[in-house]
């Protein structure tokens, strides 16, 4: 997410407006924060407050001092650069703050999801079950899902499959499940000197 966000693929100014406030920031610091992105996609890495208060309603010095904000609180890095001692700046801890943000929404989208599955297939089971499954049942259950990571349409078939067998138990299911996802074994090839040996035996006793 990182290298997407700062290689603008998702695009920066974007994201820093729908989540700017979950940053702690306000819209002024968006803003001087989008003009100095602007100017790393430019190329420009020198330092300077007249650049980014240029385009902006705020004074020179009233941006420098949310530009020093902003440093302390991690969103801008200084440095100087090791060719001419000028200073250079870095928007690198936003990106991975924003990286962040992106990351944890999907993972909660992703447990949501998974979550939503999971009833669905509890319903589903003590439907036909007819029955409310035990604790143990919905470990089980649970367990199809987040630790094992079988696709929710072989776990539906499996329940399906175990019903018309008349094998009405989630342990049932369960063992069905392992062994459908259990790779098949590799037959062992014999070696081509062994194929020509055995035909060679055929032959030699056909002969005699």
């Amino acid at each position: 997410m990182f290298n997407l966000i700062k290689n603008n693929i998702i695009q920066f100014d974007r994201l820093l407006i729908e989540k700017y406030y979950v940053l702690d920031l306000d819209e002024t610091d968006a803003i001087i924060l989008i003009r100095l992105n602007d100017l790393l996609k430019r190329g420009e890495r020198l330092f300077s407050v007249r650049a980014v208060a240029s385009s902006m309603k705020i004074d020179e010095s009233e941006c420098g001092k949310r530009i020093v904000e902003l440093v302390k609180r991690g969103f801008i890095a200084l440095e100087l650069s090791g060719k001419d001692a000028k200073e250079i700046f870095s928007l690198d801890e936003t990106y991975r703050r924003l990286a962040y943000l992106l990351e944890d929404s999907e993972a909660k989208a992703n447990d949501a999801e998974i979550n939503e599955k999971i009833k669905y297939a509890v319903r589903l089971l003590e439907s036909e079950l007819k029955k409310t499954l035990s604790p143990i049942e919905l470990e089980i259950v649970s367990r199809w899902y987040i630790e094992k990571k079988y696709d929710h349409r072989k776990i539906e078939e499996a329940i399906l499959k175990s019903l018309k067998n008349k094998y009405r138990s989630v342990n049932y299911i369960d063992r069905l499940l392992a062994k459908e996802e259990k790779p098949a074994p590799k037959i062992a090839r014999p070696k081509e000197g062994e194929r020509i040996q055995d035909l060679f035996k055929k032959v030699y006793v056909k002969s005699k």
